[in-house]
């Protein structure tokens, strides 16, 4: 976003609980205007409504056996997160479709099992609608899949091959003997597939300015994950981020506010946050627990195979001098037996 000018002074940054956290994210997202703005910017698509729904907003974590996850502070235990909306979202030819957003954020990379789960439980989600029997020509309602789109919020890369912000899948659906894709909706290939949205959140140190100015999308989307910019955490506090405030459009105001407003709602905002830290940090201990452990057990596998290699190359060896004894011993016996038979001289 350009480069940043020596004589900005205190008064031209803003400092915003940092939305990588959980809490955080989830107060923010709570807010319906905030939600339309980020989710909108995500995906692009002209969204009418958006509805969060509540029953899936929240995954307990696991109780950890080296750090506990209920602060004496807080009223709650910390959450694994991830959120599900349904949105109608205006196409191209003017007519509406009921899609859901299936929105989750991550700090490990081990969390795709969870991925997975999540992704499985929402593609089974269904709306109920009414159509016009051709034959009868009454009224029937019936049930229709809801088109999903995955987006997983990353704060670590999954791929150095481009380093880019945000992959993002394109379905093409394509005939393989005549060579032409799908022009239209096919009902039934669509209903069983679907796009995902990665977000990469380290590689926004790797966009630079020619990378989005002459995109309208592209500049919004990297002015709002600049909110979630991790080199722009306060030295003393990384629970806070110092940004600059000219660097943010207008459209990201609402979400600016509802940020800055969480300390306020918030009366145990910060101690919960100490809590995602320490859950964390309990994941790192037993992630290079079990990288240390993986590593051992793959070099004693490696010596106990060259082990055994040397055993069977040994027991080999033995067998062999075993069948070279035996072949002596045959041709003394036949030579013995031959000298038997052999008449004496007189």
């Amino acid at each position: 976003m350009g480069i940043v000018s020596q004589n900005i002074s205190d008064n031209d940054f803003i400092i915003i609980p940092n939305p990588i956290y959980d809490v955080v994210f989830r107060y923010l997202m709570e807010d319906p205007d905030s939600a339309m703005i980020i989710v909108s910017t995500i995906i692009n698509e002209n969204i009418k409504k958006l509805h969060l729904e509540p029953i899936t907003h929240s995954e307990k974590k696991e109780k950890s056996a080296t750090s506990s996850l209920q602060d004496s502070k807080t009223p709650d235990d910390v959450s694994l997160f991830h959120l599900d909306f349904t949105a109608t979202v205006l196409l191209p030819d003017g007519t509406e479709e009921l899609i859901m957003i299936e929105l989750q954020k991550a700090s490990e990379p081990d969390d795709i099992i969870r991925f997975k789960r999540y992704i499985s439980r929402n593609f089974q989600k269904k709306q109920e609608i009414e159509i016009t029997d051709p034959v009868k020509q009454a009224i029937k309602k019936v049930n229709r899949p809801v088109r999903l789109i995955p987006v997983f919020i990353l704060n670590f890369r999954i791929e150095n091959e481009i380093n880019d912000l945000l992959i993002k899948t394109n379905r093409i659906n394509t005939g393989v003997f005549k060579n032409m894709p799908l022009q239209k909706h096919n009902e039934f290939i669509d209903n069983l597939t679907f796009d995902i949205l990665v977000i990469q959140l380290p590689n926004l140190q790797n966009i630079n300015e020619n990378d989005y100015q002459d995109d309208e999308y592209k500049s919004k989307l990297f002015a709002l994950l600049k909110l979630f910019d991790q080199k722009s955490r306060v030295k003393d506090n990384e629970h806070r981020l110092r940004l600059i405030r000219k660097f943010f459009p207008g459209f990201l105001e609402r979400v600016i506010k509802r940020l800055q407003s969480a300390d306020i709602d918030n009366p145990y905002l910060e101690e919960k946050m100490y809590a995602e830290d320490e859950y964390l940090k309990a994941l790192t201990d037993r992630d290079y627990k079990i990288s240390f452990l993986q590593d051992k057990f793959e070099k004693m596998s490696d010596q106990l195979e060259k082990t055994s290699e040397q055993l069977d190359h040994e027991r080999k060896l033995n067998q062999e001098k075993d069948e070279d004894l035996e072949n002596k011993n045959n041709i003394i016996n036949q030579l013995q037996f031959l000298l038997a038979k052999t008449p004496k001289e007189d």
